[in-house]
């Protein structure tokens, strides 16, 4: 646990201070086209990723526990072999295709197709693909560092790349992330050979060498069913890709104008990043395995819904003052962030920001079909919201191409509806707390309300942005918390399982 916050901790900070010194120093087209080519870039990385990260949690962890090093190295290259493969397919499609695709992106002033952006797509696949494997081996220390390496080695040619001609180009702004990237997969590699290696090893010399019992067990693991599942996480990823930053991003770049592209794609890294520290995405792989192998032994859904109701309200007790704030002091923030630029667009952040809070509950419901044994239902409600969605675009794309930015949350809000629905059809009574979503929300709107009224007061006399963004977000965070208190959002077992957990 250490390690594995101590990872996203370092990620994260190196990762906000990469996104502020990117827009910083790249001029407002470079920074769009960067935002377009980003998404491109993430897209790739689903489609070649096949839903087979599923398959790495699922398979490693037994592989390691009852099979031999060479039968995990086996399973562990295999896999590997087969996104590397998608990865370079994938490439050679933007490579085929490269004009048809500049014609979508306005904001991409790249004639030929740059080598650098075929090596950031097999570099983001296979980094990805080495995390969840080092994660799911418990190899978080290993993981730990190679992220430093990865991150160091960003900020090192952002800092290089700054003393050279004080700007960014976009073809810079590739290398910049590719190569670090594709450091880290070499040393990734490095490792995990040296780490199969030591470990056939120890398990000769303790003669732990697994024997298959059956024909079943001699011809692990059972592809069909690697299939079965991939596909599943597959089809379900594929049809929640149009709501997610990624995609949005690219959307933006074809049907926005340039300055609206380059503000909404920094504040979709700027969410990107707090999301990585919300509990629900921090710990979810982690979290999991227990929720649903307690969920197994007890079949206790109203235990299962109580704590997933637990999970939401930390998130929300993050994300709701942030959203206050970004109501509050937008402007303020994001004129400290960009040094000036973005600013007028400080409402799109706060949208980010609630598709963000919506979004994430989605997750949790993910987790309970998971846990059940519906996962079934996961493709049904992507499908039946990518509809919503798809209709919402239609309708908005000829009224205003501003609207298209509230897409996403069309999608959640679809999807939330109907998952909850369809479990509640099921036999599966999952309810939300009234109590939390007012006192969370009432807490948020006190909070945003006094803090904006105190920053207006406080400009007039004041105009230093950095002091200004830096009282507000404290202020935001005493308010809401003594509202939170004042409305009794947070019950005293609540605050003793929370005990129980840090001392254990």
């Amino acid at each position: 646990m250490l390690h594995y916050l101590l990872g996203r901790g370092l990620a994260g900070v190196a990762g906000l201070a990469t996104v502020i010194l990117l827009v910083r120093f790249m001029d407002v087209q470079s920074y769009a086209g960067f935002t377009a080519l980003t998404g491109l870039i993430a897209l790739s990385g689903i489609l070649a990723g096949l839903g087979l990260d599923r398959a790495i949690s699922r398979y490693v962890p037994e592989a390691r526990l009852e099979r031999s090093a060479k039968e995990l190295g086996q399973f562990i290259w295999r896999i590997t072999a087969v996104k590397l493969l998608a990865a370079l397919v994938v490439s050679g499609v933007f490579y085929l295709f490269w004009q048809p695709i500049l014609r979508l992106f306005s904001d991409v002033h790249l004639i030929h197709f740059p080598l650098a952006l075929a090596c950031f797509v097999i570099a983001e696949t296979l980094f990805q693909h080495f995390s969840a494997v080092f994660q799911a081996l418990l190899k978080q220390k290993a993981l730990t560092r190679i992220l430093t390496v990865q991150w160091a080695g960003r900020l090192t040619m952002i800092v290089w790349a700054i003393f050279a001609d004080n700007a960014i180009s976009l073809q810079e702004s590739l290398l910049i992330m590719a190569l670090p990237e594709m450091l880290g997969v070499l040393v990734f590699v490095l490792v995990l050979t040296h780490y199969l290696s030591q470990l056939g090893i120890t398990q000769q010399a303790e003669h732990k060498l697994v024997k298959a019992t059956n024909n079943s067990e001699k011809n692990w693991p059972d592809w069909n069913a690697i299939a079965r599942m991939a596909s599943h996480n597959y089809g379900f990823t594929l049809l929640a890709a149009p709501p997610q930053g990624y995609f949005m991003k690219m959307l933006a770049a074809i049907f926005l104008p340039t300055q609206m592209v380059a503000a909404y794609g920094f504040f979709i890294s700027i969410a990107e990043r707090v999301r990585q520290y919300i509990p629900l995405h921090l710990l979810y792989s982690l979290i999991e395995p227990v929720m649903i192998g307690n969920y197994i032994q007890n079949r206790s859904f109203s235990t299962l819904n109580h704590r997933c109701q637990l999970l939401y309200k930390s998130n929300l007790i993050i994300l709701i003052p942030l959203m206050a704030w970004v109501l509050a002091a937008g402007a303020l923030i994001i004129s400290s962030l960009t040094g000036g630029k973005y600013h007028e667009y400080s409402w799109l952040l706060a949208l980010v920001m609630l598709q963000l809070t919506v979004g994430s509950h989605v997750v949790l419901l993910q987790l309970i079909l998971n846990s059940v044994g519906a996962s079934q239902l996961l493709v049904k409600a992507g499908f039946y919201a990518l509809i919503g969605m798809a209709l919402f675009l239609a309708v908005a794309l000829n009224i205003h191409l501003q609207l298209l930015v509230v897409a996403p949350l069309v999608f959640s809000l679809v999807c939330n509806a109907y998952i909850i629905q369809a479990l509640n059809r099921d036999g599966y009574p999952y309810q939300l707390s009234r109590q939390l979503f007012f006192g969370a929300t009432a807490s948020g709107v006190i909070a945003c309300l006094v803090v904006y009224v105190a920053m207006h007061q406080a400009f007039l006399t004041t105009p230093n942005t950095y002091f200004l963004t830096m009282v507000s977000g404290v202020l935001i965070a005493l308010v809401y918390f003594a509202c939170l208190y004042f409305f009794k959002a947070i019950r005293a077992d609540e605050m003793h399982l929370v005990k129980s957990i840090l001392k254990g």
